[in-house]
């Protein structure tokens, strides 16, 4: 029994030791390399911003910009000043392109309050978006991260009185206005073009306006959440209050028509109902009983399902049965969790890049979003497992090839597309252990 035991414990500290390396492997790689996503103003973008890296450049993207500089502002926070100064991340630095990006979306905005998805200065899409807003195309809007962005930047800076906030309370209303189904009160996608998780089986080539999706929702929730802080913040006593029961209603229309008692998930809905009008006479098809359902469950276990918990929408009670999906190994590979479940018919590992593949791949945004929803609800086992399978595919990765890549393969963690694409690949930061590297 004690040889057992000794076997276990030496197992374990090799383990340590591994992520330790790996801790200070990915940092240095983020430090060698973050400064390049700090751009200057260039064309449409009047004010400095933040693009991907590799594969986007002179692109100001929704919650790519969003997630970058939350790890920069993460970097700023708990490493020594001198260190991040060395690499060209100086706060006076970081706080102009984090407010840059915010900025530039709402000088992009529209008088209807529309904001599109992203901003670039050249290229195919230089004017597009407004091009098509003003033909009155229907299009999906800058995805719920512009008044997270928004707060992170006034908090970061101690400062809200740069920011526009009735500017913000036009971009929300316009969601309300083109992107609410008041029948399942849940927000729907106009169509599947920029939502994101590009090929999200949930949305991709389904009819428009058919998709409340479930990372949508999660997200607009927690949009309204940051709106009313801004506002209180500002002293809009009163507007903040109308964000908050906004914030109330959508949380219970998720937790009423998204939660799935029998699979114990959350899923995407389908809210596209059609009403066929046929007669034969004074006859009439389909007259009498009409659907007493809000929403029909579209249950495709992707990695928005868990989103809920990130969100802090998911009553206690839940997430256990939530987080019991994490024990299956069509959910969890040994580089962390899979975009799409293995055993879901539409799961294919092809490299693409246009859309990008989430059928499955291994992404970091979702690793880290999933890590922190298990931390807030106190799983703090599962979280460190998470953890440790994000990293480890990351820094296998630096060490192989010198780089992190857009996704990795979850079957072999080899790499996919886009070497040297940095974007929310630097959330990576917020999850290593920065008590031993800030040391170093």
């Amino acid at each position: 029994m004690n040889r057992a035991k000794d076997a276990q414990s030496a197992i374990a500290r090799r383990t340590m030791v591994m992520f330790k390396q790996y801790d200070e492997i990915i940092l240095q790689y983020i430090l060698n390399r973050a400064g390049g996503v700090l751009k200057p103003p260039t064309g449409d973008l009047k004010y400095p911003y933040i693009d991907p890296g590799a594969g986007y450049g002179g692109e100001l993207w929704d919650w790519d910009s969003y997630f970058t500089a939350r790890a920069l502002c993460r970097a700023c926070n708990v490493l020594p000043a001198e260190r991040v100064d060395k690499a060209g991340l100086s706060r006076e630095r970081i706080v102009e392109h984090i407010k840059g990006c915010v900025l530039n979306f709402l000088a992009a905005q529209e008088r209807d309050g529309y904001v599109p998805i992203m901003v670039a200065a050249g290229g195919l899409f230089e004017g597009y978006f407004h091009a098509e807003h003003k033909k009155g195309v229907p299009l999906n809007q800058h995805k719920p991260f512009l008044c997270q962005a928004a707060l992170q930047a006034c908090k970061f800076t101690d400062d809200f009185e740069w920011l526009d906030e009735n500017r913000l309370i036009a971009y929300m209303r316009y969601y309300e206005q083109n992107q609410y189904d008041k029948n399942s009160g849940l927000f729907v996608w106009q169509d599947d073009v920029m939502i994101g998780i590009d090929n999200n089986p949930t949305v991709f080539f389904r009819p428009p306006r058919s998709c409340a999706d479930v990372y949508l929702n999660s997200f607009m929730y927690v949009e309204y959440i940051a709106l009313s802080e801004i506002l209180r913040a500002k002293n809009k006593i009163a507007e903040a209050e109308l964000a908050e029961k906004s914030a109330a209603r959508l949380k219970d229309a998720i937790n009423a028509e998204m939660w799935d008692e029998r699979d114990g998930l959350y899923y995407s809905q389908d809210v596209g109902f059609y009403a066929a009008k046929r007669k034969i006479g004074d006859f009439e098809f389909h007259a009498g009983l009409a659907p007493s359902w809000r929403a029909l469950p579209l249950k495709i276990r992707f990695w928005g399902c868990f989103l809920p918990l990130y969100a802090g929408i998911c009553p206690p009670d839940r997430a256990q049965r939530v987080c019991k999906h994490l024990d299956d190994r069509n959910v969890m590979s040994d580089f962390g969790l899979r975009t799409l479940a293995a055993d879901e018919k539409m799961y294919n590992l092809e490299k693409s890049s246009n859309p990008s593949n989430w059928l499955g791949a291994i992404w970091t945004v979702p690793n880290y979003l999933i890590y922190t929803g298990l931390l807030r609800y106190g799983f703090a086992d599962r979280a460190e497992n998470l953890r440790r399978a994000a990293l480890r595919v990351i820094g296998e990765n630096i060490e192989k090839s010198g780089d992190m890549y857009e996704s990795y393969n979850p079957e072999n963690g080899e790499p996919n597309l886009h070497p040297g694409f940095l974007s929310w690949n630097l959330l990576a930061i917020e999850m290593l252990d920065c008590t031993q590297t800030n040391k170093k």
